[in-house]
């Protein structure tokens, strides 16, 4: 009968070893699970952090090319003005060859600085609707890559929170696992005391009349 006892413990003591041996190789499984789920939340961390400085750059690329857009038009201008004042001279002086004089009459000047002015005035307009016009398509495209950028960034961004969420709960999940599992774990070992306990009180109660 004492024997029966102590077999009866030993079962229970190698029940309680595999019942510890599963819980603790499901807390190293949930364990690894929290560690990828924190990695891929640094991942997307880093990506959204890269779209806004993507973000910055365009807007950067955008000033900088209003800069230079207004430039353009300022040396245009300045070109624009010498181009007249050399093709100026040069009718000037290919009339007086012409005609072999060497002055014009008050009102042949007058035509022709009337003529020059009407031209150049021309061409001044022509150039600012030429640069309005490339400078307003570049600006509209750019704007376009914004949005589409600021677009991209807040679905990112939702999609991260949904993530996120998702792991949250996962993370809930198994931390309620690993609190079940650790209840089970003492359960378990309680269970195994009062049997060991049991056996013990029934060995010393058989021994006298095994003698």
């Amino acid at each position: 009968m004492a024997v029966s006892k102590t077999t009866t413990a030993k079962k229970a003591s190698v029940s309680t070893e595999i019942v510890l041996g599963q819980a603790a190789q499901q807390i190293t499984k949930a364990v690894a699970e929290l560690n990828n789920a924190t990695a891929s939340v640094n991942q997307l961390t880093s990506k959204a952090e890269e779209l806004t400085l993507l973000v910055a750059n365009k807007e950067e690329a955008i000033q900088a090319l209003e800069v230079e857009f207004t430039e353009k038009e300022r040396q245009l201008k300045v070109d624009l003005d010498l181009s007249f004042k050399a093709n100026t001279d040069r009718v000037v002086n290919e009339y007086l060859t012409s005609v072999n004089k060497v002055a014009i009459s008050a009102s042949e000047l007058n035509t022709l600085r009337s003529e020059l002015e009407e031209t150049k005035s021309n061409s001044d307009a022509l150039v600012k609707r030429e640069v309005a016009t490339v400078a307003s398509s570049l600006k509209s495209q750019y704007e376009n890559e914004i949005k589409l950028i600021h677009s991209e960034n807040k679905a990112i961004a939702a999609e991260n929170a949904a993530k996120i969420g998702t792991l949250a709960t996962q993370n809930k999940f198994l931390e309620e696992q690993v609190a079940k599992l650790y209840s089970q774990l003492d359960a378990e070992r309680a269970a195994g005391i009062e049997r060991a306990k049991a056996g013990s009180v029934g060995s010393i109660n058989v021994a006298p009349a095994g003698k």
